[in-house]
């Protein structure tokens, strides 16, 4: 078969296609340093990256709220703390109204203190964190604690899950550090301290003190309950973290072609494409120098 100039324009024409598409794919990939970005790249390849980030977003997901939840359990439990200094006060200020020597004047004053404790230990118990009030059990949407300090909330248990198997409890429960539940009526014990003290009922007040000593010994112990959860979720929350950096490593191995291999390869391309222009433009011109002789 004879081979014209016009059979070996189309070649030279083909082969620079070729070469041009090459190039453009191998800068393309050095560029961005993903191999595979849509299934005809590599299907197995492609699929697998796809299971990839389904796992990389259930364990994102689950290290967010692993955190999210431990700074609520860190909230609640400084809340906590500061609940059983309010108790350590009110226990001071028994000790002070339980003095023979004090007048009812006095108790009366020293009463209002103590209904200024109630006030704030309702606020405590009414704390909110970013996933609404942290001492209502499941019902974080509205305040746990009423004004008069009656429990208006429930005593579930929220969890977070931090793998498929494993879930970590995320609240604590403020019915067992502020209510009868925990074995006292915390804010009820104080407002009982308030009444003793503005009725002058010594033998009430002196009663009193040893009921502070017992509420704070509740509360102190939700507040180490809650550091434990958030210790907890906060090693979860590290295993977790450690986990996604495996898998996006794993991720990276597979798709990232920004690689010395991938930069010779483009390197070798470029050439082989400024070979096939250098003969794609001796075959046009020596076809067109062919069409003019003739």
């Amino acid at each position: 078969m004879r081979i014209t100039n016009s059979m070996m324009a189309s070649t030279a024409l083909l082969d620079e296609s070729r070469a041009s598409q090459q190039v453009y794919q191998l800068t393309q990939e050095s560029a961005s340093g993903d191999l595979i970005t849509q299934p005809s790249d590599d299907p197995t390849g492609f699929g697998t990256l796809v299971s990839i980030d389904q796992q990389l977003t259930v364990m994102q997901g689950r290290s967010t709220a692993a955190s999210k939840a431990a700074n609520d359990l860190n909230t609640a439990s400084s809340a906590l703390s500061s609940a059983s200094n309010l108790l350590d006060q009110a226990q001071q200020l028994a000790i002070e109204g339980a003095n023979g020597t004090l007048d009812a004047a006095s108790r009366a004053n020293t009463a209002t203190s103590v209904n200024g404790l109630v006030q704030q230990m309702i606020e405590i118990a009414n704390t909110q964190g970013s996933s609404g009030y942290l001492f209502g059990g499941t019902q974080t949407g509205t305040p746990p604690f009423d004004a008069a300090g009656n429990f208006t909330g429930n005593n579930g248990v929220t969890q977070v899950a931090v793998s498929d198997t494993m879930l970590v409890n995320s609240n604590v429960s403020g019915a067992d550090a502020f209510t009868a539940a925990g074995g006292s009526n915390v804010i009820g014990d104080l407002q009982a301290l308030a009444t003793a003290l503005s009725t002058n009922n010594v033998a009430a007040v002196q009663t009193s003190i040893t009921q502070m000593q017992n509420d704070q010994n509740q509360v102190t112990a939700v507040m180490v309950q809650a550091g434990a959860a958030s210790a907890s979720l906060t090693a979860s929350g590290s295993v977790l973290a450690n986990a996604i950096t495996a898998t996006q490593v794993t991720r990276s191995n597979l798709d990232n072609a920004a690689t010395p291999t991938v930069y010779s390869d483009l390197a070798a391309a470029q050439n082989s494409y400024q070979a096939a222009l250098s003969v794609t433009q001796q075959v046009l011109s020596l076809s067109s120098f062919t069409s003019s002789a003739i």
